[in-house]
């Protein structure tokens, strides 16, 4: 054991400890398990929830489902909007026509899961197995016939491509940028991809309302393969930028020239006047669910930030904040 190693083992035996005491406050036992998850030790810890009327099993070691398990939710504010959007341009529909959301890089489905209580039809695109398969078991678990799942990835081409796959506790954050390997995925092998607007005419995903995509890096070559799509259905579409990254976008009139004409993008607020995240307010939307929208005026050269993009004739109908 080298002196490294010495020093930390008796740290971690104390956050062992701390985790194992039952009878401790929930959130000391929380902090107890983010020490042990960061020094790579997080110990096998399986939960069922109720998570907004659905039965949920998950395990701590999965970085999503912890915050599932503490805060109610991974990414509520987002949940939240994508939520308030579906509603908001169904009341404002004319026609009898269904509601359709896709979940392109779905991940473990949380987003697809929560939005299958309101959408009337959900696509779930996940190419990576292990992570699909999660969503397949809770989409069974549930009995949910409204939410279906596509485990191939979205992209401009049909064939298939490397995917590097994580390390860590978040198994979702796989991609097919090679320069994921920079923040330690490994590659796997080649996964499935299809053109968006090929794949959507075979499988008779017509009308689309609302878009999220969290594709790692490869958020460019998704949304140029749907161009057809977007064109004709003019949806709204959150998307997860990369920015710095060579499969994603370079500047904001990039993505702008990669969408149908008369768009405009908004984005989450939750920057500082510097750019740096606000952690204090991003903590209590963790909890709450809160989220302001605010205009893109600028870009980013690294980090990640989720962006609205929406048609000028239905920017009057979303909501742009619930605070």
């Amino acid at each position: 054991m080298s002196a490294a190693d010495k020093e930390v083992a008796p740290e971690m035996t104390r956050w062992h400890w701390l985790w194992q005491q039952t009878w401790l406050p929930a959130a000391l036992r929380k902090v107890a398990y983010k020490k042990l998850d960061a020094m790579g030790q997080a110990p096998d810890a399986p939960f069922e929830i109720d998570f907004f009327g659905l039965r949920y099993r998950g395990n701590l070691n999965n970085g999503i489902e912890f915050a599932m398990y503490y805060y109610g939710a991974f990414e509520k504010p987002l949940l939240f909007f994508l939520r308030d959007s579906l509603k908001a341009l169904a009341v404002a529909r004319t026609d009898q026509r269904r509601t359709t959301f896709l979940d392109i890089g779905a991940n473990i489905g949380q987003h697809s899961l929560f939005m299958s209580r309101f959408a009337d039809q959900i696509h779930a695109f996940e190419p990576y197995p292990p992570v699909a398969g999660r969503l397949k078991q809770h989409i069974d678990l549930n009995a949910i016939e409204n939410l279906i799942l596509h485990e191939v990835g979205l992209s401009d081409d049909n064939g298939k491509l490397p995917f590097y796959a994580p390390g860590g506790s978040n198994k979702g954050v796989g991609s097919f940028d090679s320069d994921s390997q920079q923040r330690g995925n490994t590659p796997t092998g080649e996964l499935a991809i299809v053109r968006g607007d090929d794949y959507f005419e075979r499988h008779d995903i017509g009308e689309v309302d609302l878009i999220k995509i969290d594709v790692e890096g490869f958020e460019r070559k998704a949304l140029l393969g749907m161009a057809q799509t977007l064109q004709r259905t003019r949806p709204v579409i959150v998307c997860e930028i990369s920015y710095g990254q060579p499969l994603s976008f370079t500047s904001r009139e990039d993505l702008l020239n990669c969408l149908p004409a008369n768009y405009r993008l908004l984005q989450f607020n939750t920057r500082k006047a510097n750019g740096r995240t606000a952690r204090r307010r991003g903590a209590k939307a963790k909890r709450s669910g809160a989220y302001e929208l605010i205009p893109v005026t600028t870009w980013r050269d690294r980090d990640q930030d989720d962006l609205v993009a929406a048609p000028e004739e239905l920017l009057e109908l979303l909501p742009l904040g619930n605070s």
